[in-house]
């Protein structure tokens, strides 16, 4: 597990030296003229859609008993102005463990909060930072057979969820996303924590 949050904070490391390199290459000098400047002012809101793909990693005491898995999401959201915007996100995140004939476990998500930009005028990329809360469902698979048969488990819970992200700009329309959210849900006897990392295509409306 350890092996596994070391690799995917190198490669969120090199992720940030790749995309402080495309933000250098992304600097555009329009040359200004004495007589008239071209001022282009975006449209607000914006709406957002956006399918993506990655990983999950848990940590702390989740992960004495999981490992790294796959997780997948679909992230609306809707900009109002040129720092904030509203997002909703449905995510699926399939855990993976080291136990042999270990029944499958999953989580859902439905979470939604405010999603703040950092943007200038000059670059074609944007950071934004996002928190949000919502349910959490927990389910594993029947299990066992006879005696020691166990049924298929579910659970919902509170969580919360916080982190950065970043998109670039490919055209008009459309957007390359990136983000990475720390996540905690809330149990009965303590609490479950992961880290997620996400990346896809964003849609803009």
């Amino acid at each position: 597990m350890i092996k596994n949050i070391y690799k995917f904070f190198m490669l969120v490391l090199m992720s940030v030296f790749l995309t402080t390199g495309l933000i250098s290459a992304q600097v555009s000098y329009t040359p200004v003229t004495k007589d008239k400047e071209k001022v282009t002012t975006a449209k607000f809101p914006i709406f957002t859609l956006s399918p993506m793909a990655g990983g999950i990693f848990p940590v702390s005491e989740f992960s004495n008993t999981y490992q790294a898995g796959f997780s997948g999401a679909l992230d609306g959201a809707v900009r109002l102005n040129k720092e904030l915007g509203i997002y909703s996100n449905i995510g699926y995140y399939s855990l993976s463990t080291s136990v042999p004939n270990a029944p499958h476990s999953e989580y859902f998500e439905i979470s939604a909060g405010p999603r703040y930009y950092f943007t200038k005028s000059n670059l074609k990329s944007t950071f934004f930072i996002e928190s949000g809360v919502g349910a959490y469902i927990f389910s594993q698979d029947a299990y066992g057979e006879g005696a020691t048969y166990v049924d298929r488990q579910s659970s919902t819970n509170f969580g919360f969820n916080v982190g950065p992200g970043f998109t670039m700009q490919a055209s008009k329309s459309v957007d390359l996303i990136l983000k990475t959210k720390y996540q905690m849900v809330f149990l009965d006897g303590g609490t479950r924590s992961f880290v997620t990392g996400l990346g896809g295509i964003e849609f803009k409306f």
